[in-house]
């Protein structure tokens, strides 16, 4: 009788390890969960930022030009402007008043790995004049393209939005005097969820072109 009732408890015991690995695995699973949602919402957050960041670094940086023919990474690297996370790595030689700070190369990287370009936008025929600059973002999530897509910009004052690129989907005020793309689909700022869910398609590929002014 002692030998059955032991084997119960053998038994038992074997079914409540059992039972404690798979609740430890069951919450183990969901905080893995929660961290993994987490850290994709800081994302979603951190491209947005570093977007506004970079935008504010190229205006502040070009002011007193009042204009866009020179932008170019270089420039921001040689003053150290820009947000960190996605500015390309910053490579100084020389010392003192001698010091001279370049990009290691011509990119920045945001958050989810994809490229982002900068660059100057409708000039005169010198190219030495240009009314607009560019940030190019490249190889965005999907959710991540919509996201900054229907992103509001401010149109009252200062450095603003003048049209938008995504994939083949052009945005522009109706009253800009720089002439759209005819090549792309056109569509009227500001751009509404449905178009801009339309224009950024599955996968890891869409790509957005801000142009400001």
């Amino acid at each position: 009788m002692l030998k059955v009732k032991h084997s119960a408890q053998e038994g038992r015991t074997f079914i409540e390890t059992l039972a404690y690995i798979m609740i430890m695995i069951t919450i183990t699973a969901g905080v893995a969960s929660i961290v993994s949602r987490s850290y994709y919402r800081y994302e979603c957050s951190a491209i947005q930022q570093d977007l506004v960041d970079l935008h504010k670094a190229i205006t502040k940086h070009y002011a007193a030009d009042g204009q866009y023919a020179n932008v170019k990474w270089n420039d921001l690297c040689e003053d150290n402007l820009g947000p960190k996370s996605i500015m390309p790595t910053r490579v100084c030689t020389g010392t003192g008043e001698d010091m001279k700070c370049l990009c290691k190369i011509e990119k920045g990287q945001h958050i989810f790995d994809g490229e982002v370009d900068i660059g100057k936008s409708d000039c005169d025929e010198a190219g030495t004049y240009c009314m607009t600059f560019y940030i190019e973002f490249h190889d965005l999530p999907r959710d991540i393209c919509a996201q900054l897509g229907i992103k509001s910009w401010t149109t009252m004052a200062g450095s603003d939005l003048e049209r938008m690129e995504i994939n083949n989907t052009l945005w522009y005020w109706e009253y800009s005097p720089i002439e759209s793309d005819a090549s792309l689909r056109t569509k009227k700022l500001p751009a509404m969820v449905a178009d801009v869910s339309e224009a950024c398609h599955e996968g890891y590929d869409n790509r957005i072109k801000w142009y400001f002014n």
